[in-house]
């Protein structure tokens, strides 16, 4: 059986939609199932990832904007996986037909909105520019019937897809993310988190709070920093990782009213010694239909704080964090974030206490559900 995953760029270690893409395709190839990726961009990382990569031809690209390249895209990738004689193929992102949609940032307009509310604008405003494509393509997969399945992260996500696009009811499926809870040990991570925190010059006595995003906006950096900037007669850090072009951020969260010596901004950080190293994880997001920093974090055993936008909430239990309702509720998240950095100064959380909160959430039965779902296509 041979199963064609489409993607832009396959590159697992960029976001979650990639990240959960390569563990799929590690467990279908473990199957004896031939999976070949098919895209424009990307390399192959560990072994038995992938079957093959097939690069799709780029077609100057650079001479086109990306509304133009997405819809080139869009067509290219299932005509490529069709002419290689690929019995079903898989997708995350913008396509004009495909088996088995698994749209991992749930619906594009919901997406546009949360990034206005993130800045302050109408959320309503029509698209405009290339998302203007994306919606396009988007409503033509879901309402035109061109996917056959639609994956959707998590009931959140489910009934966002549902009440944009009401003719896909009755393909959908909710299939929350899961975790390796294996990796997040605490145990096994403890050595790790030492020494981000030695390289940090953060000592125990200090709580370290941390944030982790690729876009720190939509993930609500700019409530974080304001929210600490009232909390400031208690000893914390704040790390914040993931984010390119550090200058903007910077000055997003000196804004907070932080200064230098109470924050550090870090591209790339191991998750395992993210949240091995953490005595809080703050996730403030304006919108996340199932954010895989909440279960790395919980896995970890490292309590979160989050909002009821994020598509996995539910998991954060009381003994595992805080949930608000909005991340403009400025005392909400002060008064938690507070509670439990206070809590990590006087009587730190069990870590086997808020691991219970993601002991449903493994991996292996995640991936059990997707491959059963993806196989009921034939």
């Amino acid at each position: 059986m041979k199963v064609g995953f489409l993607i832009d760029r396959w590159e697992p270690g960029r976001g979650g939609a990639e990240r959960a893409l390569a563990a799929f395709a590690r467990r279908l190839v473990a199957r004896g199932v031939h999976v070949a990726a098919f895209a424009a961009e990307g390399r192959v990382g560990a072994p038995g990832e992938l079957s093959e990569l097939v690069r799709v031809p780029a077609r100057a690209w650079n001479a086109i904007g990306r509304g133009a390249r997405a819809r080139m895209l869009a067509r290219d990738l299932p005509a490529a996986a069709r002419a290689a004689g690929c019995d079903l193929t898989v997708g995350v992102r913008h396509l004009t037909e495909v088996d088995f949609f698994w749209p991992h940032g749930g619906v594009h307009q919901a997406g546009l909105a949360a990034r206005r509310e993130a800045h302050g604008l109408e959320p309503d405003a029509p698209p405009r520019g290339r998302h203007r494509t994306y919606v396009a393509l988007e409503r033509a997969l879901l309402e035109g019937g061109r996917a056959r399945r639609v994956v959707c992260v998590s009931e959140l996500s489910r009934a966002e897809i549902e009440a944009h696009y009401p003719a896909c009811r009755g393909r959908t499926v909710a299939i929350e993310n899961g975790v390796d809870l294996e990796r997040f040990d605490p145990a096994r991570n403890a050595e790790a988190g030492a020494r981000l925190r030695a390289s940090l010059a953060i000592g125990r006595g200090t709580p370290l709070v941390v944030f982790a995003a690729r876009d720190p906006l939509q993930k609500g950096l700019g409530e974080l920093a304001r929210a600490l900037g009232r909390l400031r007669r208690w000893p914390w850090h704040l790390l914040v990782a993931g984010p390119r072009h550090h200058a903007t951020w910077e000055r997003l969260v000196q804004r907070g009213g932080l200064d230098a010596s109470r924050f550090t901004l870090r591209r790339e950080v191991a998750p395992e010694a993210l949240f091995a190293a953490a005595d809080v994880t703050a996730h403030p997001t304006w919108r996340d239909p199932c954010p895989l920093v909440v279960l790395e974090s919980l896995a970890a055993g490292t309590p979160v704080v989050t909002t009821r936008r994020a598509g996995n909430a539910h998991r954060v239990v009381p003994a595992a964090g805080s949930v608000i309702e909005d991340p403009r509720a400025a005392d909400a998240l002060t008064d938690a974030l507070g509670q439990w950095i206070e809590r990590a100064l006087s009587a730190p959380s069990s870590p086997d206490e808020v691991r219970a909160a993601v002991a449903a959430c493994g991996e292996g039965p995640w991936l059990d559900a997707l491959e059963a779902e993806l196989m009921a296509l034939r």
